[in-house]
């Protein structure tokens, strides 16, 4: 695995199951609850070096370590596959698969590659299977091109009948407490403003808490070309804009997160103008003298 200072990947991967989020010392063992429905494993990418090497098993384990099944095929159905580039490998999965496990609760997958004789494993995150996500915003971002970085890339294009890659979260908050912002332009003469145009737009917010890998993937919701928000009654969202700022807590390993966008809420007005006093022209009509 290529070891880089930012998570790309809703569900992060390690080269180590020690490097687990919950296991650094200032997470004092607590678990972030990434959510997922029961059944699926969060989309996902591994910035592989580049082997050829297959995807040859993947296990599903609980938190505490106990052996739950292996997923392999279940997976490959739902989209799981390898693309290859000049300087390294990237393992792709969908999340498209919905029945690779029952039950509710806290799980991590383990992957395992081979290539020749060598054996490599990768280490997911822990993630938490509910039985009703709808109860969560959900934020849905993709591109219609891969994002390219100097070292490395989100796979946007799949290929074949399958549709662009989506990153999905779902968080535990709800839109509320807005902010209206009113902007216009004109020109002030003789002391007075005369307004050409007057623009009021609604910019929705929320405020979540949210793990560092987290906030490394969600960093790219503003390069994206679509972001979907979907909130607990079923309304959607297109957002124009997205902007998130984290503030990191004195203890612990979250930060609280304030998410503001805008989804075409934009009301634009031309005014009229502050007063009105006829057209002069000399056809002597009702306007000539209208005060």
């Amino acid at each position: 695995m290529i070891q880089r200072n930012s998570n790309l990947s809703i569900l992060p991967f390690y080269g180590d199951i020690d490097e687990q989020n919950h296991r650094k010392s200032y997470a004092y063992g607590e678990v972030y609850p990434l959510y997922t429905p029961v059944g699926t494993i969060p989309p996902f990418q591994i910035i592989t070096d580049h082997e050829a090497a297959s995807v040859t098993a993947v296990r599903l384990y609980k938190a505490g370590g106990q052996l739950v099944s292996s997923i392999l095929s279940g997976m490959e159905g739902g989209g799981l596959q390898r693309f290859q580039f000049t300087d390294y490998d990237v393992i792709v999965y969908p999340s498209l698969a919905t029945q690779l496990y029952s039950g509710e609760g806290q799980y991590y997958i383990v992957i395992e590659t081979t290539y020749q004789t060598e054996t490599k494993r990768y280490y997911s995150d822990i993630f938490t299977a509910v039985g009703r996500v709808s109860a969560y915003l959900k934020i849905e971002w993709w591109d219609l091109t891969d994002l390219v970085m100097d070292d490395a890339r989100v796979v946007y294009i799949l290929g074949g009948e399958q549709d662009n890659f989506r990153n999905v979260v779902y968080l535990a908050t709800e839109l509320g407490k807005p902010d209206y912002e009113f902007d216009e332009e004109g020109e002030e003469r003789d002391g007075r403003f005369f307004p050409e145009k007057q623009l009021s737009q609604k910019k929705y917010r929320c405020t979540f808490l949210a793990s560092e890998p987290l906030c490394d993937v969600m960093r790219l919701i503003r390069l994206s070309d679509y972001v979907k928000i979907t909130d607990r009654w079923g309304h959607v969202y297109r957002a124009d804009t997205f902007l998130m700022t984290p503030q990191w807590q004195t203890q612990g390993d979250l930060a609280s997160v304030e998410v503001e966008f805008t989804a075409n809420t934009i009301a634009k007005k031309i005014p009229r103008p502050l007063s009105v006093v006829g057209d002069y022209n000399d056809d002597y009509n009702d306007d000539y003298f209208n005060d």
